[in-house]
């Protein structure tokens, strides 16, 4: 069972109703039985489905392309006793049910959010297809071929038998084939040694979208009454079987083999399988990968409706109006009670990658991350044991390379050692300087102060938000010169309230927790939005702590200590709860949060699940910071690029006066701007009689030996003066 800080699953109680006799539910799978059905696996060689109250049954595998016909012809010869259920993409579940309507299926779940499909070649063929011949599977060759066309390329796509697929590309027969990144991939590679393989995702290429793999559907009247009830427990003990084989990669290897010996489902002979046991353990772990993208609130394989549709609108070139077409979009959702953060932290990602890649085309070069780190952060200790649980390299704050790499960023993460001094780190922060934004991870060892380190990061850089309440004391929360980015954390919690329309203006908000980069500035961020606010923190009186959240509307617990508080303190279903603070405790294998054990949704309104909340948000909210200030600098140096010169480390730029008054008026005005930004220009006067007089300028940083963001910020300033005097 998925194990979280707060709540059983709610479905517990809803199927052990008739758990006591067995249901039978034929499976019809879209392929073999191998890693790719590693939670199906684990939960026949772990009794899940017996526990469940499911009898399971598997229905001969079939030609590529007909299990949604197979799936209706069990449902018609053996409706009357067992529920059916078959697995298939929704790019071939979705085009099939439109042309044959009769079939009436729908989508109930998904094992992966994402498409693996994609083209491997072994010549980076995949970079430019012009001309270029790509075998693929009977039943995708139109798809490709539709992908191609839309991009103008001049491609051949041929059918290339299933089994031999990589022979084929490995002879030359094809320049490239149709694989799927857990499958194909990782046994190229391991076949290829010393070569690369390079690969092109198609999801997104030339806009194509494919939607959810390892789609699972069923007959709709499979999807009433009591066989909906079946429906769902079988989908728990999939989806509970899926939580093994993300929990022990290893044991999910085994129970595939154990299944294939049991089922007689690998009869298939194909060369893109390697015959190695760690190779299946790598496949489980890559379709791991893909199915943690499906979690959401409380539980995995959620579809979300907006996500299908999209998909479903591209696979039909928009030729349905339906709303929904070809899902049932209530059967497996996470609880209504649950602020779930995943899909919204998904989007908010692609978002971010969407603009990355613009500013790509715009600029030639992606945004950029410097990420420092000076010494061991505690919460880095189960860094990866948390990824493997709850993320992956896409989407993880524990790797910020690979999330950068995946969604058009270029990252890199700098590890200094504890010892660092303070002159180290400024030179490390200045050596940064074609960066567009700079992390600072807190808290900083205590030799080095954090407020002399922190001001030398440019605010139009700080993609932490380490200036945020400083710049707010200020008064300068939108400075246009240099935009202000929010702390990505408490951006998140903002970007979850409005998502889900948790009101907060005019109600009793209690910040448990006063750290600068999310206490402190959550606690502002409610006062703009219109709450009363309350801060808290660890160290107030236990009983003073309970009167606090006894009395509170809203409870955001960013605190970092678990069990600080209990779910019995607050007011049945009145109270809303944000949960910030999380500590991964070794003992129960899992994230918990502020609150104790007690079961926050028989009392909260409504509350972020650990995991499943604010987490996955926070690296959105930062990859879109830097987005943001990407833009932000490249159009602000547009017009310096275009009218200053960069030479030895310094920008320079003449101004022609008519009059010698006249550069003396403008040069007064720049010194004024430099001593407001204390960063002064050099200037010097040229005479030339009857012809006027040029004013000289020159920006430099001494310490940085390089042009700076503050060189162009005050030259930036200087065109600024110079525009306003010439209208």
């Amino acid at each position: 069972m998925i194990r979280f800080s707060q709540g059983p699953n709610r479905l517990m109680k809803h199927i052990s109703s008739f758990t006591r006799q067995k249901h039978t539910v034929s499976l019809q799978l879209d392929y073999y039985m191998s890693p790719q059905f590693a939670g199906i696996a684990s939960a026949i060689t772990n009794q899940l489905y017996e526990q469940n109250g499911i009898d399971l049954k598997f229905l001969p595998i079939c030609p590529v392309g007909e299990e949604q016909q197979r799936v209706r012809e069990n449902a018609n010869a053996n409706g009357a006793s067992c529920v059916s259920v078959g697995s298939v993409e929704q790019n071939i579940f979705i085009p099939t049910l439109y042309r044959n309507p009769e079939l009436k299926l729908k989508g109930v779940a998904a094992m992966f959010r994402k498409s693996p499909l994609c083209l491997a070649s072994l010549d980076n063929s995949t970079s430019d297809m012009g001309n270029k011949t790509i075998g693929a599977h009977e039943d995708t060759v139109s798809l490709l071929k539709r992908i191609f066309e839309t991009g103008g390329d001049n491609v051949k796509v041929i059918a290339s038998p299933r089994a031999t697929k990589n022979t084929d590309l490995i002879s030359g027969n094809v320049h490239a084939i149709q694989a799927y990144t857990t499958t194909e991939v990782p046994t190229l590679e391991r076949s290829n040694t010393g070569g690369k393989i390079h690969t092109q995702i198609l999801e997104g290429l030339n806009g194509a979208k494919l939607g959810y793999s390892q789609l699972l559907f069923a007959p709709e009247e499979d999807l009433v009454g009591d066989k909906r009830d079946v429906v769902q427990a079988f989908l728990k003990a999939t989806f509970d079987g899926w939580e093994m084989a993300i929990r022990d990669s290893e044991a999910a290897a085994k129970s595939v083999e154990e299944a294939k010996a049991m089922l007689g489902l690998d009869d298939e002979k194909n060369d893109h399988w390697d015959p190695s046991f760690s190779y299946t353990v790598q496949n489980v772990e890559l379709c791991s990968d893909y199915v943690k993208e499906t979690f959401q609130g409380d539980k995995y394989g959620v579809i979300d409706a907006k996500r299908w549709s999209d998909a479903t609108s591209w696979l039909l070139e928009e030729n349905t109006k339906e709303e929904n077409f070809g899902l049932d979009v209530n059967i497996w959702q996470p609880s209504s009670k649950l602020l779930a953060g995943n899909e919204l932290a998904r989007s908010t990602l692609e978002d971010a990658r969407d603009s990355a890649l613009q500013f790509q085309e715009t600029y030639g070069r992606p945004p950029s991350l410097a990420v420092i780190k000076v010494g061991e952060l505690s919460r880095y200790t189960h860094g990866e044991r948390r990824k493997q649980l709850y993320s992956n390299d896409k989407l993880s704050w524990f790797n910020k390379t690979s999330v950068g790499e995946a969604n058009g960023f270029t990252v890199k993460e700098i590890n200094l050692p504890e010892s660092t001094t303070e002159d180290e780190l400024l030179s490390c922060i200045y050596s940064l300087k074609t960066f567009d934004g700079i992390q600072l991870m807190w808290p900083l060892p205590l030799h080095i102060n954090p407020a002399k380190i922190y001001n030398k990061i440019d605010l139009d850089r700080d993609v932490d938000g380490a200036h945020y309440i400083g710049q707010l004391e200020l008064g300068n929360p939108n400075n246009s010169s240099s935009p202000m980015l929010p702390p990505v954390t408490p951006a998140a919690v903002m970007d979850l309230v409005n998502h889900y329309g948790v009101k907060v203006k005019g109600r009793t908000v209690l910040v448990v927790g006063r750290s600068r980069i999310v206490g402190s500035p959550m606690a502002h961020m409610m006062r703009q939005a219109g709450a009363i606010v309350t801060v808290a923190h660890s160290e107030v009186p236990i009983e003073k702590l309970e009167q606090l959240v006894r009395s509170s509307d809203v409870v955001i617990a960013c605190a970092g200590s678990p069990g600080l508080m209990k779910a019995e303190w607050l007011k049945p279903a009145s109270i809303d709860v944000i949960n910030i603070g999380t500590t991964f405790c070794e003992e129960k294998d899992a994230l918990v949060s502020d609150f104790d054990a007690g079961d926050l949704s028989q009392v909260a309104n409504r509350f972020s699940p650990v995991p499943g909340g604010i987490g996955p948000l926070s690296v959105a909210a930062l990859f879109r910071n830097v987005a943001t200030a990407a833009w932000n600098r490249a159009e602000r140096k547009g017009d310096v690029e275009t009218t200053w010169s960069r030479k030895s480390g310094s920008l320079r730029r003449s101004i022609h006066f008519k009059d010698y008054n006249s550069a003396l008026n403008f040069a007064n005005k720049v010194n004024a701007m430099s001593s407001d930004l204390d960063h002064h220009a050099n200037m010097n006067f040229v005479h030339k009689c009857v012809d006027g007089v040029d004013l000289e300028l020159e920006f430099f940083t001494f310490e940085a030996g390089e042009v700076t963001d503050n060189d162009y910020e005050a030259a930036r300033k200087v065109n600024v003066i110079l525009n306003e005097k010439n209208n």
